[in-house]
């Protein structure tokens, strides 16, 4: 091979070997501008820019058209992406269940001095609180008490008259009210099946002591 040969061969390479680059070059510009148009797509602060703007944006170069029709179709092609994978949730306002509530009368009016607890039969009322009104009945009862020239102490309470057993947490009281009080109690736990409830009465020290209203409360 002559020096002139050598020269010439080594001049192509090294030409060849820069346009390589440029190339290289260009299309990795290319890509990296392509990809910032994407990413701009996909970041939720951009999420309202359209195509336009984001061809806008990509375009501030010397791209030729060939060059910015490529751009425009990867960023349409990004948006129906992130379009087919969005999924708009509807929250539906739940409506609050609403609660009713039931009263039971028992008796009328009822005076006393007794000492002990006494029995009133005619309040008796049959009761099965999950059967008649559902697993989630709750129930508590009031009355009014009043107590003789305002002396004295007047008591009331349910009697389970089927198991024979107080109801706990059904006392209810009154002190020194010349005038008719009303009184209630909290939430009652009253036992499974259908049981007989009546009210009982007594006074503290024997003075007159009248109950009136008694009544269960079943909020279901």
């Amino acid at each position: 091979m002559s020096k002139k040969q050598f020269f010439l061969l080594v001049f192509l390479i090294i030409f060849f070997s820069f346009s390589v680059a440029s190339v290289f070059l260009y299309l990795s510009d290319r890509i990296d501008r392509v990809e910032t148009s994407v990413n701009l797509l996909s970041s939720p602060q951009n999420s309202n820019l359209t195509d336009g703007d984001l061809v806008e944006t990509t375009s501030t170069d010397n791209c030729g058209e060939i060059c910015k029709k490529t751009v425009e179709e990867l960023v349409s092609k990004a948006v129906s992406t992130i379009s087919s994978k969005t999924k708009v949730v509807e929250k539906v306002a739940s409506t609050p269940k609403s609660v009713s509530t039931s009263y039971i009368p028992m008796g009328s009016t009822y005076t006393t001095t007794s000492t002990v607890w006494y029995t009133l039969d005619d309040t008796g009322i049959y009761i099965d609180l999950v059967n008649d009104y559902g697993s989630n009945a709750t129930v508590s009862w009031e009355a009014s008490l009043k107590v003789a020239h305002g002396n004295g102490q007047a008591y009331v309470r349910l009697w389970d008259d089927t198991n024979k057993i107080a109801v706990n947490g059904s006392e209810l009281t009154t002190t020194n009210n010349p005038d008719y009080v009303l009184v209630s109690t909290g939430t009652l736990p009253f036992w499974k099946g259908r049981n007989l409830y009546k009210v009982q009465i007594k006074s503290l020290n024997s003075f007159e002591v009248s109950l009136t209203g008694g009544k269960i409360k079943v909020s279901y």
